[in-house]
């Protein structure tokens, strides 16, 4: 039988000792230093066989501790997570006790509800 988010645990995060129930969870892994990746740029004009085109890029992420794994949830609450802020940063057995930077935040306000918001963090 298939486990759902209620059974396994990750339907909270932790971020800076707050709790945050969440609605749904995003993991993005990605290399966001590419130092080595080059922009491919081959196109139909090569013959069947010819080696692939490609360039180097002309912009490089800073290779500084990132990790390339960017979380994004929706969660609900009674605060609002805070664009620019870092703190340790937990989300169920997925990602424990890293640094973490919230690089975008919204949220809904609505008469007679809760904080509902969208928060991504990039993880270092």
């Amino acid at each position: 039988m298939a486990i759902t988010p209620h059974d396994a645990p990750g339907t909270t995060v932790v971020f800076s000792g707050a709790t945050y129930t969440v609605t749904n969870v995003s993991i993005n892994y990605s290399d966001v230093s590419g130092n080595t990746d080059a922009i491919d740029v081959s196109h139909l004009g090569q013959t069947t066989g010819e080696i692939m085109l490609t360039q180097p890029r002309p912009l490089k992420g800073s290779g500084t501790g990132e990790t390339g794994k960017e979380v994004s949830f929706d969660y609900i609450g009674t605060t609002q997570l805070v664009g620019g802020v870092s703190g340790s940063f937990t989300v169920g057995t997925f990602v424990t006790a890293a640094t973490a930077t919230v690089v975008s935040s919204s949220i809904t306000l609505a008469v007679n509800d809760v904080v509902r918001g969208n928060a991504t963090f990039r993880v270092k």
